[in-house]
């Protein structure tokens, strides 16, 4: 089966963020002006740093055709299909009565490779089509190797009682594992959780609303960003039209 073995750096700075295609992120591929472009990504090409200046920040850049064309091509790399798979799943999608669009999600989702992808046994969509290939799979405990298997909602699937195989996934879910708690770790850092944690808003909507209005301090310096991460010697200061309130974050990392 064909697949695609060009650079995916390209691909993600064209079309964006694709979970399912690679882990590569474009940290030196950014804009590092001043200005709202700020850490937008550079598309390729030898005119691409032109090419986001002129988009602007709020534009969706480019004709309709364009924005259709882009994600038709974000459903082919992310998936892993071709064009002549993803024909085939449009006209399947369109002989069914409800929404053709609901109904070809539907079907992509429901591949074999996907779901592996989604229990998380593999990193991409390519390392679940591989894993699958070489025979680590079982469906209904039975082997399988095609990775466009279509799936059914009382399907079992699991690993094959083999030491590579076990060795393999528990690897991928370690990994995953341990990049959900890197993430939790930074979330209960960021300014927003810690206003919402420490019952000074009530909901973390009104803890993003109170920040994006601009009265929210860190040490005397105005913070409109909620991800902002915070330290135990910050000092939050909260402005309200009658008073201010100042809170000491050390206590809070302490606990």
């Amino acid at each position: 089966m064909s697949r695609y073995l060009g650079p995916r750096l390209r691909i993600i700075r064209r079309l964006g963020k694709l979970r399912g295609f690679t882990r590569k992120k474009p940290f030196r591929r950014m804009f590092k002006g001043k200005g709202p472009l700020r850490g937008k990504v550079i598309p390729p090409g030898q005119h691409g740093l032109s090419k986001l200046l002129k988009s602007g920040p709020n534009q969706s850049g480019g004709s309709d055709y364009l924005i259709r064309l882009k994600v038709k091509q974000r459903l082919r790399y992310n998936y892993g299909i071709t064009e002549r798979q993803l024909i085939k799943y449009v006209r399947k999608a369109k002989r069914t009565k409800e929404s053709t669009g609901q109904v070809l999600l539907q079907l992509l989702e429901m591949r074999l490779d996907n779901i592996v992808f989604r229990l998380n046994m593999a990193p991409t969509i390519c390392a679940a089509r591989q894993l699958i290939s070489h025979g680590h799979i079982r469906v209904n405990n039975k082997k399988v190797t095609i990775a466009s298997y279509m799936c059914k909602p009382k399907d079992v699937i699991s690993i094959a009682m083999k030491q590579k195989s076990l060795k393999l996934v528990n690897k991928n879910l370690k990994d995953y594992y341990e990049k959900i708690m890197f993430y939790k770790k930074r979330l209960e850092k960021s300014l927003a959780f810690i206003l919402f944690k420490m019952k000074i808003t009530a909901s973390m909507t009104a803890a993003l609303n109170l920040i994006k209005q601009g009265n929210v301090q860190v040490n005397n310096k105005k913070v409109n960003i909620p991800n902002y991460i915070c330290n135990s010697k910050d000092i939050i200061t909260i402005k309200t039209k009658q008073d201010s309130l100042k809170i000491k974050l050390a206590d809070y990392f302490k606990v």
